[in-house]
């Protein structure tokens, strides 16, 4: 039994570890940056946001979106830490005609199967440990270069049955929590060929897992602020670079020199050939979660499909793997 609690606390302690600042909040997988497309330019996208992703990382992208466009991705992420644990979304974008844009994404993390064992070694239990939030949207434009959005989403993690959770812990249980959040965002088209993406997530109350008990832990309040830059814009080649500030607004100080270098900054370039073929690159540098390296993919478009890979393996300490696959239709 102790086996699988021991698992469960490794899991969270490595998440806490590997996401500096945010250590101290809980429901922490909504900070795992999903679609190949921005994990290939180092997440640097809210200030892009031009297809499905723009329901995660900026809402009111989705307000300049004229098509309906669905996204799905997977990845088998940080498969040395876990070899059974992947990462899923589905996210989509639907313009309604004289109203505005709605859309939504479901995202769903699992560790995979856990093993629970008795003090003697036999195996009494076992679960698959899972995350999962489902958010809806909608987003409006202003102004040819005003948009804004936001969303509400639904929060579940299940990190161990209540009988493990109380055995381990004298008699109360859990294992469980919920909780909701609100999404705000903003997109400023500055030109032709330059925006700024700004946008407040995961605003709401805190998440237990003990029933009974007088602990919470806040959720993964963050700002993004991120600016973007289309150096070539012609029919053959398009070339994008983009960067952002990523700071987790939980355990804050009034030392605001402080507070910049501890937030995440990250760097993406983007290029197309003939709208046909993209390659993208990136740096994404996390000083307080070690987290700091070069980030890669590329995709290609086929009439109304794009398929696309993303890998922030470097990223992280360890090496490894860490890959994201995505299957977007625009029509």
């Amino acid at each position: 039994m102790m086996r699988g609690f021991i698992a469960i606390v490794s899991l969270l302690l490595f998440v806490s570890n590997s996401f500096g600042n945010a250590s101290q909040a809980g429901a922490k997988f909504l900070l795992i940056f999903p679609g190949a497309r921005p994990s290939g330019m180092a997440a640097s996208f809210s200030s892009i946001a031009d297809d499905a992703m723009a329901t995660y990382y900026n809402k009111a992208g989705a307000a300049f979106q004229e098509s309906t466009n669905v996204y799905l991705m997977h990845s088998n992420w940080l498969p040395e830490l876990f070899p059974d644990m992947y990462y899923e979304i589905i996210s989509f974008v639907h313009p309604v005609e004289g109203w505005g844009k709605i859309g939504g994404h479901i995202i769903y993390l699992t560790t995979g199967e856990t093993v629970a064992t008795d003090p003697t070694g036999n195996v009494i239990a076992e679960y698959r440990t899972y995350d999962f939030a489902v958010c809806i949207m909608y987003a409006h434009k202003l102004s040819e270069k005003l948009g804004v959005g936001g969303g509400i989403k639904f929060i579940h993690s299940y990190l161990a049955p209540d009988w493990i959770v109380k055995y381990n812990l004298t008699g109360m249980g859990g294992g469980t929590g919920q909780s909701y959040a609100v999404d705000l965002s903003v997109l400023y088209k500055l030109s032709t060929r330059a925006n700024i993406g700004f946008a407040l997530q995961n605003l709401g109350p805190n998440i237990s897992f003990i029933v009974g008990g007088t602990s919470s832990d806040p959720l993964p309040r963050t700002l993004k602020l991120g600016l973007s830059y289309r150096i070539l814009n012609t029919n053959m080649n398009r070339l994008t670079v983009a960067c952002e500030v990523t700071k987790i607004l939980v355990g804050l100080s009034k030392d605001l020199n402080y507070e910049f270098e501890e937030a995440w900054k990250h760097f993406g370039v983007e290029y197309w050939f003939h709208n046909f073929f993209a390659v993208r690159g990136g740096y994404f540098y996390d000083r307080e979660g070690h987290r700091k390296g070069p980030t890669f993919g590329g995709g290609i478009k086929f009439k109304k499909f794009s398929f696309d890979i993303g890998v922030d393996s470097a990223i992280y300490e360890f090496g490894g793997s860490n890959y994201r696959f995505s299957l977007g239709y625009a029509f």
